[in-house]
Protein backbone atom coordinates (compact mmCIF):
# COMPACT_ATOMS: atom_id res chain seq x y z
CA UNK A 1 0.00 0.00 0.00
CA UNK A 2 1.32 3.42 -0.94
CA UNK A 3 1.38 5.95 1.87
CA UNK A 4 1.95 9.64 1.46
CA UNK A 5 4.89 10.80 3.55
CA UNK A 6 5.03 14.41 4.64
CA UNK A 7 8.29 16.36 4.74
CA UNK A 8 8.14 16.46 8.56
CA UNK A 9 7.62 12.71 8.82
CA UNK A 10 10.39 12.11 6.35
CA UNK A 11 12.88 14.16 8.33
CA UNK A 12 11.92 12.32 11.52
CA UNK A 13 12.46 8.99 9.75
CA UNK A 14 15.70 10.28 8.27
CA UNK A 15 17.04 11.15 11.71
CA UNK A 16 15.93 7.79 13.08
CA UNK A 17 17.87 6.00 10.35
CA UNK A 18 20.93 8.16 10.71
CA UNK A 19 22.22 6.68 13.95
CA UNK A 20 21.65 3.37 15.62
CA UNK A 21 21.80 4.26 19.31
CA UNK A 22 19.07 5.95 21.30
CA UNK A 23 21.62 8.42 22.63
CA UNK A 24 22.68 9.50 19.18
CA UNK A 25 19.10 9.63 17.94
CA UNK A 26 18.23 11.93 20.78
CA UNK A 27 21.18 14.12 19.90
CA UNK A 28 20.04 14.44 16.31
CA UNK A 29 16.37 15.07 16.82
CA UNK A 30 16.96 17.57 19.58
CA UNK A 31 18.71 19.66 16.95
CA UNK A 32 15.34 20.37 15.36
CA UNK A 33 14.56 22.79 18.15
CA UNK A 34 15.10 26.50 17.63
CA UNK A 35 15.09 28.45 20.86
CA UNK A 36 14.80 32.23 20.71
CA UNK A 37 16.43 34.39 23.37
CA UNK A 38 13.65 35.86 25.48
CA UNK A 39 14.88 35.17 29.01
CA UNK A 40 18.35 35.35 30.56
CA UNK A 41 19.82 32.10 31.87
CA UNK A 42 19.73 33.34 35.48
CA UNK A 43 15.95 32.78 35.45
CA UNK A 44 16.82 29.11 35.59
CA UNK A 45 14.51 26.31 36.72
CA UNK A 46 14.82 22.54 36.39
CA UNK A 47 12.49 19.60 36.95
CA UNK A 48 14.20 16.30 37.71
CA UNK A 49 12.01 13.20 37.35
CA UNK A 50 13.24 10.09 39.18
CA UNK A 51 11.15 7.27 37.73
CA UNK A 52 10.97 4.14 39.89
CA UNK A 53 10.43 1.46 37.27
CA UNK A 54 8.44 -1.59 38.34
CA UNK A 55 6.06 0.00 40.84
CA UNK A 56 7.38 1.24 44.17
CA UNK A 57 5.79 -0.14 47.35
CA UNK A 58 5.17 3.31 48.83
CA UNK A 59 2.89 1.91 51.54
CA UNK A 60 6.10 0.77 53.24
CA UNK A 61 7.82 4.06 52.39
CA UNK A 62 5.30 6.22 54.30
CA UNK A 63 3.49 4.41 57.11
CA UNK A 64 0.82 5.51 59.64
CA UNK A 65 2.04 5.64 63.26
CA UNK A 66 -1.20 6.16 65.21
CA UNK A 67 -1.90 2.94 67.08
CA UNK A 68 -5.22 2.09 65.40
CA UNK A 69 -4.05 3.07 61.92
CA UNK A 70 -0.77 1.20 62.34
CA UNK A 71 -2.60 -1.92 63.52
CA UNK A 72 -4.78 -1.77 60.39
CA UNK A 73 -1.69 -1.36 58.24
CA UNK A 74 0.09 -4.25 59.98
CA UNK A 75 -2.91 -6.55 59.58
CA UNK A 76 -3.05 -5.83 55.85
CA UNK A 77 0.68 -6.10 55.25
CA UNK A 78 1.36 -9.07 57.54
CA UNK A 79 4.96 -10.28 57.13
CA UNK A 80 5.78 -7.33 54.87
CA UNK A 81 5.12 -4.68 57.52
CA UNK A 82 7.75 -2.27 58.80
CA UNK A 83 7.92 -2.51 62.59
CA UNK A 84 6.33 0.48 64.28
CA UNK A 85 9.35 1.19 66.48
CA UNK A 86 11.62 1.30 63.40
CA UNK A 87 9.71 4.08 61.63
CA UNK A 88 11.25 7.55 61.49
CA UNK A 89 8.56 9.86 62.87
CA UNK A 90 7.67 12.94 60.80
CA UNK A 91 5.13 15.66 61.49
CA UNK A 92 2.49 17.03 59.13
CA UNK A 93 -0.30 19.60 59.14
CA UNK A 94 -2.46 18.32 56.28
CA UNK A 95 -3.66 14.91 57.47
CA UNK A 96 -6.14 15.75 60.26
CA UNK A 97 -4.17 14.61 63.27
CA UNK A 98 -2.78 11.46 61.67
CA UNK A 99 0.83 10.62 62.47
CA UNK A 100 3.22 9.05 59.98
CA UNK A 101 6.72 7.66 59.79
CA UNK A 102 9.18 7.04 56.99
CA UNK A 103 10.92 3.77 56.19
CA UNK A 104 13.97 3.29 58.45
CA UNK A 105 16.34 3.40 55.46
CA UNK A 106 15.21 6.98 54.67
CA UNK A 107 17.08 8.80 57.45
CA UNK A 108 18.51 11.51 55.18
CA UNK A 109 15.19 11.98 53.39
CA UNK A 110 13.49 12.29 56.78
CA UNK A 111 15.97 15.02 57.70
CA UNK A 112 15.23 16.86 54.45
CA UNK A 113 11.52 16.51 55.20
CA UNK A 114 11.90 17.86 58.73
CA UNK A 115 14.02 20.75 57.44
CA UNK A 116 11.24 21.73 55.06
CA UNK A 117 13.10 20.66 51.90
CA UNK A 118 10.92 17.69 50.99
CA UNK A 119 7.21 16.85 50.92
CA UNK A 120 5.08 13.76 50.31
CA UNK A 121 2.16 13.58 47.89
CA UNK A 122 -0.25 10.91 49.06
CA UNK A 123 -2.07 8.31 46.98
CA UNK A 124 -1.41 9.69 43.50
CA UNK A 125 -1.81 7.59 40.40
CA UNK A 126 -3.07 7.13 36.86
CA UNK A 127 -6.59 8.54 36.55
CA UNK A 128 -8.70 9.86 33.69
CA UNK A 129 -11.35 11.23 36.06
CA UNK A 130 -12.14 10.93 39.78
CA UNK A 131 -12.83 7.27 40.52
CA UNK A 132 -14.65 5.71 43.45
CA UNK A 133 -14.90 2.02 44.30
CA UNK A 134 -18.59 1.98 43.32
CA UNK A 135 -17.87 3.70 40.00
CA UNK A 136 -15.03 1.29 39.28
CA UNK A 137 -17.15 -1.76 40.05
CA UNK A 138 -20.08 -0.50 37.97
CA UNK A 139 -17.74 0.40 35.10
CA UNK A 140 -19.27 3.88 34.96
CA UNK A 141 -15.98 5.76 34.90
CA UNK A 142 -13.27 6.16 32.26
CA UNK A 143 -10.05 4.37 33.19
CA UNK A 144 -6.46 4.47 31.97
CA UNK A 145 -5.69 1.71 29.45
CA UNK A 146 -4.60 -1.68 30.74
CA UNK A 147 -4.40 -0.99 34.46
CA UNK A 148 -1.69 -3.00 36.24
CA UNK A 149 0.36 -3.52 33.05
CA UNK A 150 3.91 -2.20 33.45
CA UNK A 151 4.37 -0.89 29.92
CA UNK A 152 0.91 0.63 29.62
CA UNK A 153 1.03 2.34 32.99
CA UNK A 154 4.58 3.60 32.50
CA UNK A 155 3.38 5.12 29.24
CA UNK A 156 0.26 6.62 30.78
CA UNK A 157 2.05 8.12 33.77
CA UNK A 158 4.53 9.77 31.40
CA UNK A 159 2.04 10.77 28.69
CA UNK A 160 -1.34 11.11 30.49
CA UNK A 161 -3.15 9.86 27.40
CA UNK A 162 -3.95 6.68 25.48
CA UNK A 163 -1.16 4.40 24.35
CA UNK A 164 -1.78 5.38 20.71
CA UNK A 165 -0.27 8.82 21.34
CA UNK A 166 3.49 9.01 21.50
CA UNK A 167 4.24 12.22 23.38
CA UNK A 168 4.74 12.96 27.05
CA UNK A 169 3.75 15.88 29.23
CA UNK A 170 7.29 17.21 29.66
CA UNK A 171 7.72 17.08 25.90
CA UNK A 172 4.47 18.93 25.29
CA UNK A 173 5.41 21.50 27.93
CA UNK A 174 8.81 21.97 26.27
CA UNK A 175 7.12 22.70 22.94
CA UNK A 176 5.14 25.49 24.56
CA UNK A 177 8.17 26.82 26.43
CA UNK A 178 10.53 26.53 23.47
CA UNK A 179 11.21 30.27 23.41
CA UNK A 180 12.40 30.15 27.03
CA UNK A 181 15.85 28.65 26.39
CA UNK A 182 18.52 30.53 24.45
CA UNK A 183 20.60 27.70 22.98
CA UNK A 184 19.91 27.25 19.26
CA UNK A 185 20.30 23.46 19.28
CA UNK A 186 20.30 21.89 22.74
CA UNK A 187 16.94 20.53 23.88
CA UNK A 188 15.71 21.64 27.29
CA UNK A 189 14.85 17.96 27.92
CA UNK A 190 17.87 15.89 28.94
CA UNK A 191 17.73 12.18 29.67
CA UNK A 192 20.11 10.08 31.72
CA UNK A 193 18.13 6.96 30.74
CA UNK A 194 17.97 7.06 26.96
CA UNK A 195 14.81 7.63 24.98
CA UNK A 196 11.65 8.06 27.05
CA UNK A 197 8.08 9.07 26.45
CA UNK A 198 7.88 11.72 29.19
CA UNK A 199 10.26 14.12 27.43
CA UNK A 200 9.17 13.46 23.84
CA UNK A 201 6.67 15.35 21.69
CA UNK A 202 6.39 16.23 18.01
CA UNK A 203 9.84 17.40 16.96
CA UNK A 204 11.26 17.05 20.49
CA UNK A 205 13.25 14.07 21.67
CA UNK A 206 15.51 14.43 24.72
CA UNK A 207 19.22 14.98 24.44
CA UNK A 208 20.72 11.83 25.95
CA UNK A 209 23.70 11.80 28.27
CA UNK A 210 25.20 8.77 29.99
CA UNK A 211 25.89 8.86 33.73
CA UNK A 212 29.58 8.75 32.83
CA UNK A 213 29.34 11.74 30.47
CA UNK A 214 28.91 12.67 26.83
CA UNK A 215 29.27 9.71 24.49
CA UNK A 216 30.88 10.80 21.24
CA UNK A 217 29.90 9.02 18.07
CA UNK A 218 32.10 5.97 17.62
CA UNK A 219 35.51 6.68 16.07
CA UNK A 220 34.92 10.44 16.23
CA UNK A 221 36.35 11.17 19.66
CA UNK A 222 38.81 14.07 19.82
CA UNK A 223 41.07 12.01 22.09
CA UNK A 224 41.43 9.40 19.37
CA UNK A 225 42.04 12.13 16.84
CA UNK A 226 44.79 13.69 18.92
CA UNK A 227 46.58 10.35 19.10
CA UNK A 228 46.37 9.71 15.38
CA UNK A 229 45.94 12.69 13.11
CA UNK A 230 44.11 15.95 12.61
CA UNK A 231 40.56 15.98 13.98
CA UNK A 232 39.17 17.78 10.96
CA UNK A 233 40.68 15.18 8.63
CA UNK A 234 39.21 12.28 10.65
CA UNK A 235 35.83 13.94 10.81
CA UNK A 236 35.77 14.62 7.07
CA UNK A 237 36.98 11.14 6.19
CA UNK A 238 34.36 9.53 8.41
CA UNK A 239 31.58 11.61 6.93
CA UNK A 240 32.64 10.85 3.38
CA UNK A 241 33.04 7.15 4.15
CA UNK A 242 29.64 6.95 5.79
CA UNK A 243 27.84 8.74 2.96
CA UNK A 244 29.89 7.65 -0.02
CA UNK A 245 27.48 5.16 -1.52
CA UNK A 246 24.44 7.38 -1.01
CA UNK A 247 26.19 10.38 -2.50
CA UNK A 248 27.28 8.38 -5.52
CA UNK A 249 23.66 7.43 -6.13
CA UNK A 250 22.41 11.00 -5.97
CA UNK A 251 24.38 13.99 -4.80
CA UNK A 252 21.18 15.95 -4.29
CA UNK A 253 19.24 13.19 -2.56
CA UNK A 254 17.19 14.62 0.31
CA UNK A 255 18.16 11.76 2.64
CA UNK A 256 21.87 12.36 2.07
CA UNK A 257 21.57 16.09 2.60
CA UNK A 258 19.54 15.81 5.79
CA UNK A 259 21.66 12.98 7.15
CA UNK A 260 24.89 14.85 6.58
CA UNK A 261 23.57 18.11 7.98
CA UNK A 262 22.14 16.48 11.09
CA UNK A 263 25.26 14.42 11.69
CA UNK A 264 27.49 17.48 11.48
CA UNK A 265 25.29 19.35 13.92
CA UNK A 266 25.32 16.35 16.26
CA UNK A 267 29.12 16.36 16.26
CA UNK A 268 29.21 20.07 16.95
CA UNK A 269 26.71 19.87 19.81
CA UNK A 270 28.54 16.93 21.37
CA UNK A 271 31.74 18.95 21.22
CA UNK A 272 30.11 22.00 22.78
CA UNK A 273 28.49 20.13 25.66
CA UNK A 274 31.62 18.08 26.31
CA UNK A 275 33.81 21.19 26.30
CA UNK A 276 31.51 22.94 28.77
CA UNK A 277 31.57 19.95 31.12
CA UNK A 278 35.35 19.61 30.90
CA UNK A 279 35.81 23.30 31.70
CA UNK A 280 33.46 23.32 34.68
CA UNK A 281 34.73 23.33 38.25
CA UNK A 282 34.27 19.86 39.79
CA UNK A 283 31.32 19.43 42.14
CA UNK A 284 32.75 18.61 45.57
CA UNK A 285 29.60 17.01 47.02
CA UNK A 286 30.24 13.33 47.66
CA UNK A 287 27.84 11.01 45.86
CA UNK A 288 27.34 7.40 47.00
CA UNK A 289 29.42 4.74 45.29
CA UNK A 290 27.86 1.66 43.71
CA UNK A 291 24.57 3.53 43.36
CA UNK A 292 23.04 3.69 39.86
CA UNK A 293 20.66 6.48 40.75
CA UNK A 294 23.46 8.42 42.42
CA UNK A 295 25.62 8.18 39.30
CA UNK A 296 22.83 9.59 37.15
CA UNK A 297 21.97 12.38 39.57
CA UNK A 298 25.64 13.35 39.78
CA UNK A 299 25.72 13.72 36.00
CA UNK A 300 22.50 15.76 36.13
CA UNK A 301 24.19 18.04 38.66
CA UNK A 302 27.16 18.42 36.33
CA UNK A 303 24.86 19.35 33.44
CA UNK A 304 23.08 21.88 35.64
CA UNK A 305 26.43 23.37 36.65
CA UNK A 306 27.11 24.37 33.01
CA UNK A 307 23.63 25.80 32.40
CA UNK A 308 24.97 29.31 31.80
CA UNK A 309 27.66 28.16 29.38
CA UNK A 310 24.98 26.30 27.41
CA UNK A 311 22.45 29.14 27.62
CA UNK A 312 19.82 27.05 29.39
CA UNK A 313 17.15 28.74 31.50
CA UNK A 314 14.76 25.77 31.63
CA UNK A 315 15.70 22.10 31.75
CA UNK A 316 14.06 18.78 32.56
CA UNK A 317 15.99 15.65 33.48
CA UNK A 318 14.70 12.08 33.30
CA UNK A 319 16.38 9.39 35.38
CA UNK A 320 15.01 5.87 35.54
CA UNK A 321 15.96 3.31 38.14
CA UNK A 322 14.63 -0.25 38.07
CA UNK A 323 14.02 -3.32 40.24
CA UNK A 324 10.94 -1.96 42.04
CA UNK A 325 8.76 -4.84 40.80
CA UNK A 326 8.99 -6.67 44.12
CA UNK A 327 6.94 -9.82 43.55
CA UNK A 328 9.45 -11.76 45.64
CA UNK A 329 12.04 -11.22 48.37
CA UNK A 330 10.40 -7.86 49.00
CA UNK A 331 11.54 -7.11 52.53
CA UNK A 332 15.23 -7.40 51.67
CA UNK A 333 14.98 -5.85 48.20
CA UNK A 334 12.82 -2.91 49.21
CA UNK A 335 15.15 -2.07 52.10
CA UNK A 336 18.03 -1.85 49.59
CA UNK A 337 15.96 0.20 47.16
CA UNK A 338 14.97 2.67 49.87
CA UNK A 339 18.62 3.01 50.92
CA UNK A 340 19.63 3.65 47.29
CA UNK A 341 16.92 6.30 46.94
CA UNK A 342 17.84 7.92 50.26
CA UNK A 343 21.56 8.18 49.57
CA UNK A 344 21.20 9.42 46.00
CA UNK A 345 18.51 12.05 46.66
CA UNK A 346 20.31 13.40 49.70
CA UNK A 347 23.57 13.80 47.76
CA UNK A 348 21.79 15.47 44.85
CA UNK A 349 20.10 17.98 47.14
CA UNK A 350 23.48 18.83 48.69
CA UNK A 351 24.90 19.34 45.19
CA UNK A 352 22.14 21.83 44.35
CA UNK A 353 22.99 23.69 47.56
CA UNK A 354 26.65 23.73 46.55
CA UNK A 355 25.67 25.14 43.16
CA UNK A 356 23.50 27.78 44.82
CA UNK A 357 20.31 26.70 43.05
CA UNK A 358 18.46 24.51 45.56
CA UNK A 359 15.43 26.76 45.07
CA UNK A 360 15.68 26.41 41.28
CA UNK A 361 15.71 22.62 41.04
CA UNK A 362 12.70 20.50 41.97
CA UNK A 363 13.17 16.75 42.07
CA UNK A 364 10.18 14.42 42.15
CA UNK A 365 9.51 10.70 42.00
CA UNK A 366 7.05 8.83 39.80
CA UNK A 367 6.37 5.14 39.22
CA UNK A 368 4.25 2.75 37.16
CA UNK A 369 1.87 2.25 40.09
CA UNK A 370 1.93 1.22 43.74
CA UNK A 371 1.84 -2.31 45.12
CA UNK A 372 -0.93 -4.37 46.64
CA UNK A 373 -1.47 -4.11 50.37
CA UNK A 374 -1.80 -7.87 50.47
CA UNK A 375 1.18 -10.21 50.39
CA UNK A 376 1.60 -12.95 47.82
CA UNK A 377 3.69 -14.88 50.33
CA UNK A 378 7.06 -13.29 49.60
CA UNK A 379 6.20 -9.96 48.02
CA UNK A 380 3.46 -7.88 46.46
CA UNK A 381 1.67 -7.65 43.15
CA UNK A 382 0.80 -4.72 40.89
CA UNK A 383 -1.31 -2.08 42.61
CA UNK A 384 -2.59 1.36 41.64
CA UNK A 385 -2.30 4.40 43.94
CA UNK A 386 1.05 5.28 45.52
CA UNK A 387 2.88 8.01 47.42
CA UNK A 388 5.53 10.22 45.82
CA UNK A 389 8.36 12.48 47.06
CA UNK A 390 9.00 16.09 45.97
CA UNK A 391 12.32 17.72 46.94
CA UNK A 392 13.86 21.19 46.72
CA UNK A 393 13.81 24.59 48.37
CA UNK A 394 10.83 25.65 46.23
CA UNK A 395 8.75 22.86 47.81
CA UNK A 396 6.49 23.47 50.80
CA UNK A 397 8.27 20.81 52.77
CA UNK A 398 7.58 19.04 56.05
CA UNK A 399 4.06 18.11 55.02
CA UNK A 400 1.96 15.41 53.38
CA UNK A 401 -0.33 16.67 50.62
CA UNK A 402 -3.30 14.88 49.11
CA UNK A 403 -5.46 12.32 50.89
CA UNK A 404 -4.06 9.34 52.74
CA UNK A 405 -6.05 6.15 52.03
CA UNK A 406 -7.66 3.69 54.42
CA UNK A 407 -5.26 0.73 54.46
CA UNK A 408 -7.82 -1.85 55.57
CA UNK A 409 -8.39 -4.70 53.13
CA UNK A 410 -11.84 -4.23 51.61
CA UNK A 411 -12.13 -0.54 52.53
CA UNK A 412 -13.74 1.96 50.18
CA UNK A 413 -10.23 2.80 48.96
CA UNK A 414 -9.51 -0.83 48.08
CA UNK A 415 -10.83 -1.77 44.63
CA UNK A 416 -10.08 -5.42 45.42
CA UNK A 417 -7.07 -7.60 46.27
CA UNK A 418 -5.52 -4.75 48.25
CA UNK A 419 -5.23 -2.40 45.26
CA UNK A 420 -5.72 1.20 46.44
CA UNK A 421 -7.66 3.57 44.19
CA UNK A 422 -5.77 6.86 43.70
CA UNK A 423 -7.40 10.01 45.03
CA UNK A 424 -5.02 12.40 43.24
CA UNK A 425 -4.27 12.21 39.51
CA UNK A 426 -0.97 12.38 37.68
CA UNK A 427 -2.42 15.31 35.70
CA UNK A 428 -2.83 17.28 38.95
CA UNK A 429 0.66 16.27 40.10
CA UNK A 430 2.27 17.28 36.80
CA UNK A 431 0.27 20.50 36.46
CA UNK A 432 1.39 21.69 39.90
CA UNK A 433 5.01 21.10 38.93
CA UNK A 434 4.58 22.63 35.47
CA UNK A 435 2.97 25.77 36.89
CA UNK A 436 6.08 26.38 39.01
CA UNK A 437 8.23 25.57 35.95
CA UNK A 438 6.61 28.39 33.99
CA UNK A 439 3.83 26.84 31.90
CA UNK A 440 1.09 29.38 31.24
CA UNK A 441 -2.67 28.99 31.61
CA UNK A 442 -3.80 28.38 28.04
CA UNK A 443 -1.31 25.54 27.60
CA UNK A 444 -2.48 23.41 30.51
CA UNK A 445 -5.44 21.85 28.69
CA UNK A 446 -3.13 20.59 25.92
CA UNK A 447 -0.31 19.44 28.16
CA UNK A 448 -2.58 17.83 30.77
CA UNK A 449 -5.57 16.44 28.87
CA UNK A 450 -7.46 15.07 31.90
CA UNK A 451 -6.96 18.07 34.18
CA UNK A 452 -10.39 19.60 33.53
CA UNK A 453 -11.99 16.47 35.01
CA UNK A 454 -10.66 17.39 38.48
CA UNK A 455 -11.76 20.22 40.77
CA UNK A 456 -8.26 21.01 42.04
CA UNK A 457 -5.57 21.82 39.50
CA UNK A 458 -2.89 23.12 41.90
CA UNK A 459 -2.18 20.76 44.79
CA UNK A 460 -0.37 23.45 46.79
CA UNK A 461 2.95 21.72 47.44
CA UNK A 462 5.04 24.33 45.58
CA UNK A 463 5.86 27.82 46.82
CA UNK A 464 4.55 30.65 44.68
Amino acid sequence: MNRKITRRHFFNRCNALALGSSSSLATLTSLQLAHAQTEPAENYKALVCVFLFGGNDAFNMVVPRNTDAYDTYAASRRELKVEQQDLIAVNNTQQAGMEFGLHPALADIAKLYTDGKLAVLANVGALVEPTSKAAYQSKSVALPPQLFSHNDQQNFVQSLQSSQRRDGWAGRAAERLSTTNVHPSLSMNISLSGSNLWQSAGSIIPYSVNPSGIQNIRNLDRKIAAETQDWGEIRERARVSTMEKILKLNQAHILAREYGSALNKAWDLSDEVGTALNAAAPITTAFPSDNRLGDSLKMAANMISVRSALGASRQTFFIGVGDFDTHGDQVRRHNLLMAQLNDALAAFYKATVELGIADKVTTFTASDFGRTLTSNGDGTDHGWGSHQLIMGDAVKGADIFGTMPDLAIGSNDDMGEGRIIPTTSMDQYGATLASWFGLQGSAFAEVFPNLLNFDTTDLGFMKS
